[in-house]
């Protein structure tokens, strides 16, 4: 089980900072005053999911181990 946290640890650390840079590149363009504040908290909306997303299926499946891959075994 460790070997399988230390491999999804590495993959979910890597979707951070790609979800962190997408995030950064769309909040540092200049974007016409009202618009940029509409997208700014789209942005931020998505990416507070996108993070929340990664994390959670990290933990559930780290937490629910046993469960996760039998339901995978089953398929």
């Amino acid at each position: 089980m460790l070997r399988y946290v230390l491999r999804e640890l590495s993959k979910t650390v890597l979707r951070l900072l790609v979800a962190m840079l997408l995030f950064g590149t769309v909040t540092q363009v200049r974007w016409p005053a009202h618009a940029g504040h509409l997208i700014g908290m789209i942005a931020s909306a998505v990416f507070a999911a996108v993070v929340l997303m990664i994390c959670g299926s990290l933990l559930y499946n780290t937490l629910y181990y046993d469960r996760y891959w039998r339901q995978v075994d089953n398929r």
